[in-house]
């Protein structure tokens, strides 16, 4: 099951608007903030491939251009990566890193075996101005994801993160 949402949706808490994009990923990609937040909520089988391919369209279109933080809720997938895909999306992350320096991650991973994949990744691209943290449920990760922006930027994220109603 591929989902690709595309359209403008007001309303989301606080005022602010978020835009639907396109992925041919089991993802739903909603920005927040004028593209300065990401929700990234995944669907189905997640593979280590379509995360490789994803990332080099993402530094291809330049689309992360002004990105202060991303949610990744991965609570109804089911990732499949190796080891050797995770090192291989580390390497993309230092390319990502030299143009996008600071960023502030959460990644939700319920399961087992992604969240010890999810947190192999998070160990490897520890680096100054990335702040990364993965945990097991959503609200945990927002909590972080709020005090971490909060801290590191200065601005509030919405209080409602849930994606835009069609």
């Amino acid at each position: 099951m591929k989902i690709e949402i595309v359209g403008e949706h007001d309303g989301v808490a606080s005022g602010l608007s978020a835009k639907w994009i396109s992925t041919p990923m089991p993802v739903e990609a909603h920005t927040f903030q004028n593209g300065m937040g990401r929700l990234w909520i995944c669907h189905g089988v997640l593979t280590g491939k379509e995360l490789v391919a994803n990332n080099e369209r993402i530094m291809q279109s330049k689309s992360y251009e002004g990105v202060r933080w991303l949610l990744i809720d991965e609570t109804a997938a089911r990732l499949e990566i190796s080891p050797d895909e995770v090192r291989t999306i580390r390497r993309q992350d230092d390319q990502l890193a030299a143009l996008l320096p600071e960023l502030v991650t959460a990644v939700v991973v319920p399961s087992d075996y992604s969240f010890g994949m999810s947190r192999m990744w998070e160990m490897l691209t520890e680096r100054p101005g990335w702040s990364t943290h993965t945990f097991r449920s959503r609200p945990a990760a927002e909590a972080w994801l709020r005090d971490e922006v909060r801290r590191k930027f200065g601005m509030e994220i919405p209080e409602n993160l849930s994606p835009p109603s069609a």
